[in-house]
């Protein structure tokens, strides 16, 4: 594929050089450690805030890049445990709705992590071959396809929605919540493009403490408007599930406007200036789709999966009770979750500058200190998560069926959480190398095929109910860490071309 044209710096028409210098190709012999920690006392900050991985010792330069979106991820994490607390309040059959809700909304916003995906990986190749103008041309055309990536899915999300929290198993109050909530979400389509997007484009220029500030001023309007908008206070309407969905939808509406002037005011990592043109590129929106497509499919597969999870919970005797202490379980499990999606962009950032500078021995490293980072986290907070369930699902419900089966789910899930963040690392360095099909592979065997056939014939053949569904998932998480381990590691990756 012909390589997308590059701007200047200061964001005139593009130029003809190629966007991303190509690798040669053959595995590259590893430098030793010795010779890492001699290149220099410590990472470069290259421009306003952005972590240079090209150089610089390599551990510190991870750590600075990633600490910022970890901790973004904790406050996801935490946003997520006011809601379902706050949700909570209204009933089981209102945390059913809105955990089911957001599985299905996952499965419509693939298009949006394709681009998210692609952006990523682009802007930090261009910011490994220090070529900035490159990077802000690939944001500029990343805005331009957020607003078709919303005009399409707020269509097809207020259309599917009731009908595919039926197929589901949501019967009853749970599908009538849930679909309110997720047509409300589905309204503010752009909003939430806008700020995944540009996100990732501002990550892969090594930017990731601007987002988290965003990230933190955004969570505080999320939860106060949550807070007024569920249970009307003062003059405010008490929406119930439906406020919920209302305070995501201006929240992110008001930070993707802040977001849209951080990277056009000249002062951060990407500047993308107003003046030029603003027509599509064609070149850079099927490079970018190249990258993330299969991406994308592999969040849709793992989507996927968890919605037959989700059907297999619902066709169970305990039912709604099933999924209702899954919601909540899932809740805790969120937060090892983030993390090592946390550490899986961090992977992906610090692989593509280290191949767009064609250092593929320091692109490696970078992913096995990034996996190690993760294993360490996720096996501390699942070990967590297991000592304290009990008090921990009772924290979201005081329905005894709910909590005893939520025991269970958390306990079980968290067994697997290490797996589950070691094949989000490995996956994030292949990604970032520009191997995208070898994660999407894997993700279907195990996620689609193995975790619910397994699960479907333990819970539901076999008579062990939602236990048997849960360690399917597990079986899932288990076989690709295995799998996308074992490919990294043949390093087949290092000869792409570009």
């Amino acid at each position: 594929m012909a390589d997308p044209p590059t701007s200047s710096p200061e964001g005139s028409s593009p130029v003809p050089d190629a966007a991303v210098p190509a690798l040669t190709p053959g595995p590259e012999p590893l430098a030793t450690e010795a010779a890492e920690e001699a290149e220099a006392a410590g990472p470069a900050v290259v421009r306003k805030g952005a972590v240079d991985l090209t150089q610089g010792r390599l551990l510190r330069g991870i750590w600075l890049l990633s600490w910022p979106i970890v901790t973004g991820s904790v406050l996801n994490w935490l946003m997520g445990v006011a809601d379902i607390r706050m949700v909570g309040r209204l009933g089981p059959e209102a945390i059913a709705a809105v955990g089911q809700s957001q599985n299905v909304m996952f499965l419509v916003m693939a298009l949006v992590l394709a681009v998210a995906t692609g952006t990523q990986v682009l802007v930090a190749r261009h910011t490994g071959a220090r070529e900035p103008g490159g990077a802000a041309e690939v944001t500029r055309q990343t805005i331009l396809m957020c607003v078709v990536a919303g005009a399409i899915i707020t269509p097809v999300g207020l259309l599917v929605s009731r009908g595919a929290l039926g197929l589901l198993g949501a019967t009853g109050e749970a599908l009538d919540l849930g679909t309110t909530y997720m047509r409300i979400c589905f309204w503010g389509a752009i909003g939430m493009n806008a700020n995944f997007l540009l996100t990732s484009a501002l990550q892969g220029a090594g930017d990731t403490r601007t987002p988290l500030k965003l990230l933190v001023w955004m969570n505080l309007l999320h939860i106060g408007l949550e807070w007024l908008l569920i249970f009307g206070i003062g003059p405010f309407p008490a929406l119930g599930v439906a406020g919920a969905a209302w305070a995501v939808v201006i929240s992110r509406f008001i930070t993707a406007f802040w977001m849209l002037w951080i990277i056009t005011c000249g002062r951060y990592a990407i500047t993308v200036p107003l003046r030029g043109s603003w027509r599509p590129d064609w070149a850079i929106w099927a490079r970018m789709l190249y990258i993330g497509v299969p991406s994308s499919l592999q969040g849709l597969t793992r989507s996927l999966g968890y919605s037959v999870l989700v059907y297999v919970l619902n066709h169970t005797a305990a039912g709604v009770y099933a999924v209702t202490g899954h919601t909540a379980a899932g809740q805790w499990n969120a937060l090892g979750i983030f993390a090592g999606l946390s550490m899986m962009t961090a992977a992906m950032t610090a692989v593509s500058q280290n191949m767009g500078a064609k250092n593929p021995g320091r692109a490696e490293r970078s992913c096995y200190q990034v996996a190690r980072i993760s294993l360490t986290m996720s096996s501390v907070l699942g070990g967590l998560c297991i000592v304290f369930a009990t008090p921990l699902i009772a924290f979201f419900t005081d329905d005894p069926q709910a909590r005893h089966w939520g025991v269970w789910a958390l306990v079980i899930i968290s067994a697997s959480l290490p797996f589950a963040t070691l094949s989000m690392a490995f996956s994030g360095g292949l990604r970032g190398a520009g191997d995208t099909m070898s994660p999407l592979w894997a993700t279907v065997v195990c996620t689609l095929f193995i975790g619910p056939v397994l699960g479907y014939v333990l819970a539901l053949n076999l008579g062990m109910g939602p236990v048997g569904a849960w360690l399917g998932l597990v079986a899932a998480m288990v076989s690709q860490a295995v799998i996308t381990g074992v490919v990294f590691r043949r390093g087949r990756w290092k000869s792409i071309g570009w």
